[in-house]
C-alpha cells in the first residue's frame, strides 16, 4: 500500500507559536567516569556500565563518593579488565590492566561506535548505512554544509531521525530485490528491512504532523524540509513516481506558506537564517530540476506560474570560495530554472507574456556571458580538487542554458541544429560521472542536475551521433543511482528518438514536422507501464487548449 504523506501539509496552523517544553529529567552526577567525560547518560550499572559495553568504549569505573571534588589528585580506581565479558569490540583487543581513566591512552580504548547509544540494536546497521553512505552520497551536490551536518538533526530530532531509519531500511530492502532496478512494492515490504522501513516511515508521517500542528517555525521547517527530500526518496526506491510528484509539490507549498506566515503583530514567522536559506535552495534545486524533466507534472505546475522577480543573483569573482561560488550559482540556475518553466521549456509561449519573456533571456544571456570565464578559471584552478565535478555541473548547465535560451523561441526547433558543440560539451563532460567500476550497491551520489542535461541533449540535438552517444551516457551514468535508476525513463527517451528518425531524410536532416516535444509521461506500476506523451513542435492549441498528442507505451 503505498504512502501518501504530502498530504499532512495542510494542517499547518499559522498564528500560533510552537510550545516549547523543559525536559522532564534530572542530570545524574553518579555515572561513571567515562560516561561523564563522553557527556551521555550512564545506565550506572555494576561492576561496568552496560551503556559503555554497547557502544564499545572500555568503562573506567565510577568515582569514589566520600572523595573530595576539584583534589588535585584524581581517585585511584584500578580495575581488572579480565573480569570482563568478552562482548567487546573489536575482540582482538587483548585485556591489560589501566589505571584510573585521566592516565588511559588514546590506544587502549576502543574504536568509538558513531552509533547513538539510545538506538534500538536492530536500528544500528541502518544508522551506520545512513551515516556512512547516505548523507555524504547526498552532500556532494545538494545543500552542501547542511548535508555534510544532518547526523545532528538525525540524533536530535525524532521526526528527521526516524526518515532517515526509513530510507536506510528501504535502500538494504531494495538492494535484495532480484532486480534491484525495478523493484516491485511488494516484495519490498515483505522482507524484513522493507517492513521495518514502512513502519519508521508511518512514525515519522505522524511526528511530522504533530510538529505542523504547533505552527511554523524555523525548526519545523527545517525539519519537515529534511524529511520531505527522504519521503520523496523512499517512495523513488518503491516506484511511486505520482507519490514522489506530490510530496515534493507540498513541500513547495509549505515553504510558500512559510514565507508569507505572520505573527499576530504582523512580523514574519519564520526567520530565513543562512542555513534554512541553503536548504531552501537546495530544495528549490531539487523540485526545479525534476520539473523540468518530463516526469512530474506536479512541480511543473506548481512552480510554471512562478516567474524570477529581476533581482538576478551576482556573478563572484573567480577568487572568491568555491562554496560561495557555487551558492551564487544555485540561486541563478533556480531563476533560470523558474522562467524556464514558465515558458514550459520553450513548448509554447502565449502573446501575453512574449514581451517579458524576451526581456528575461535577453538578461539571462548577458549573465552567463558573465559567468562563463568565471567558471572557466575556477575549473582551470581546481582541475585536481574534489571540486571539480560539481564545477563540472555548472559549466554544463550554464551550456545548456545558453543553448536553450538562444534558442526556444524558434517554433521549428531547427536553430538547436547549430549548436553541435555546445550538446557535445555537455555529453563529454556527464561522461566524468561514468564510474569507472559498476556501483556494487545503490546510491544517491549523482548530481540532479546530469538527468536534465543529458535528456535535453537527447531531445533537442538531432545529430545521429550525438544522441545515441547521450543515450549511452545516461544508461551507464545513471546505473544504481536512486533518482533516475528506471529503466521507463531510459526507453521513452529512445522512443522520442526512435519516432523522430522516421522523419530523417536522406540527408539526415530532421524536418520540423517530425520534430516533438517530450511533453510528459503516465506511471502505472502494477503493469510495469509508462505512457510516454509526444506533441510535434509545430502544432498549435486547439480551441481547448489541447494539444495533439502521441503516446507511446513503454514496458519496463
Amino acid at each position: 500500500m503505498s504512502v501518501v504523506p504530502g498530504q499532512y501539509w495542510n494542517l499547518i496552523e499559522r498564528n500560533r507559536t510552537p510550545i516549547k517544553r523543559r525536559a522532564n529529567h534530572s542530570k545524574v552526577r553518579t555515572g561513571c567516569i567515562t560516561c561523564k567525560r563522553r557527556r551521555v547518560k550512564c545506565d550506572e550499572r555494576k561492576p561496568y556500565c552496560g551503556r559503555c559495553e554497547k557502544s564499545g568504549y572500555v568503562c573506567a569505573g565510577y568515582e569514589d563518593p566520600n572523595a573530595k571534588r576539584g583534589g588535585d589528585t584524581p581517585p585511584s580506581t584500578t580495575l581488572d579488565i579480565s573480569k570482563r565479558s568478552n562482548t567487546l569490540r573489536p575482540k582482538s583487543l587483548q585485556p591489560r590492566i589501566i589505571g584510573t581513566f585521566p592516565q588511559l591512552e588514546a590506544d587502549q580504548l576502543m574504536p568509538p561506535s558513531l552509533t547513538p547509544g539510545y538506538l534500538h540494536e536492530r536500528d544500528a546497521p541502518f544508522f551506520e548505512r545512513f551515516r556512512a553512505q547516505i548523507c555524504i552520497d547526498i552532500s556532494t551536490w545538494c545543500g552542501g554544509d547542511y548535508w555534510k551536518r544532518i547526523l545532528c538533526e538525525v540524533i536530535h530530532d525524532d521526526c528527521v531521525r526516524y526518515a532517515a531509519l526509513a530510507l536506510a531500511a528501504m535502500l538494504q530492502a531494495a538492494e535484495q530485490c532480484p532486480d534491484p532496478t525495478n523493484p516491485s512494492q511488494n516484495a519490498l515490504t515483505q522482507c524484513r528491512e522493507g517492513r521495518i522501513a514502512l513502519q519508521y516511515y508511518m512514525t515519522a508521517i505522524s511526528l511530522c504532523r504533530k510538529q505542523l500542528m504547533g505552527g511554523i517555525s524555523n525548526a519545523v521547517i527545517r525539519s519537515n524540509l529534511t524529511t520531505t527530500f527522504f519521503f520523496s526518496m523512499i517512495e523513488i526506491l518503491q516506484g511511486n513516481m505520482a507519490t514522489v510528484d506530490q510530496i515534493m509539490v507540498n513541500g513547495a507549498m509549505l515553504v510558500r506558506d512559510a514565507i508569507k506566515a505572520r505573527t499576530p503583530n504582523g512580523r514574519p514567522t519564520v526567520i530565513w537564517d543562512q542555513q534554512l536559506i541553503t536548504m531552501k535552495g537546495g530544495f528549490d534545486k531539487l523540485t526545479i530540476m525534476w520539473g523540468l524533466s518530463p516526469f512530474f507534472h506536479g512541480q511543473r505546475e506548481v512552480y510554471t506560474a512562478s516567474t524570477p522577480d529581476g533581482q538576478y543573483s551576482q556573478v563572484p569573482d573567480k577568487d572568491e570560495s568555491i562554496s560561495f561560488i557555487r551558492n551564487c550559482w544555485t540561486v541563478f540556475q533556480n531563476d533560470v530554472g523558474l522562467f524556464l518553466l514558465s515558458v514550459r521549456c520553450g513548448k509554447y509561449v502565449t502573446s501575453e507574456y512574449m514581451e517579458t519573456a524576451i526581456e528575461h533571456k535577453s538578461k539571462f544571456l548577458a549573465k552567463l556571458r558573465q559567468w562563463m570565464p568565471v567558471l572557466d578559471a575556477v575549473l582551470e584552478r581546481e582541475q585536481n580538487s574534489p571540486e571539480y565535478y560539481p564545477l563540472s555541473i555548472m559549466k554544463a548547465s550554464a551550456l545548456a542554458f545558453t543553448t536553450f535560451l538562444s534558442c526556444f523561441l524558434d517554433r521549428s526547433d531547427v536553430s538547436y541544429d547549430l549548436h553541435l558543440p555546445s550538446f557535445l560539451e555537455i555529453i563529454q563532460i556527464c561522461q566524468r560521472f561514468i564510474p569507472k567500476k559498476p556501483p556494487t550497491h545503490l546510491k544517491f551520489s549523482l548530481d540532479i542536475d546530469i538527468f536534465p542535461l543529458v535528456s535535453f541533449t537527447i531531445t533537442k540535438c538531432r545529430d545521429q551521433k550525438t544522441r545515441q552517444l547521450a543515450l549511452k551516457t545516461f544508461r551507464e551514468v545513471t546505473y544504481r543511482q536512486v533518482f533516475w535508476n528506471n529503466e521507463g525513463m531510459l526507453k521513452s527517451l529512445q522512443a522520442l528518438v526512435d519516432l523522430e528518425q522516421r522523419g530523417r531524410d536522406k540527408r539526415g536532416f530532421i524536418p520540423s514536422s517530425s520534430r516533438y516535444f517530450f511533453v510528459g509521461s503516465e506511471w502505472d506500476f502494477e503493469r510495469r507501464q509508462m505512457m510516454a506523451m509526444f506533441v510535434a513542435v509545430t502544432s498549435v492549441p486547439t480551441e481547448s487548449g489541447d494539444m495533439p498528442t502521441v503516446r507511446v507505451p513503454i514496458t519496463f
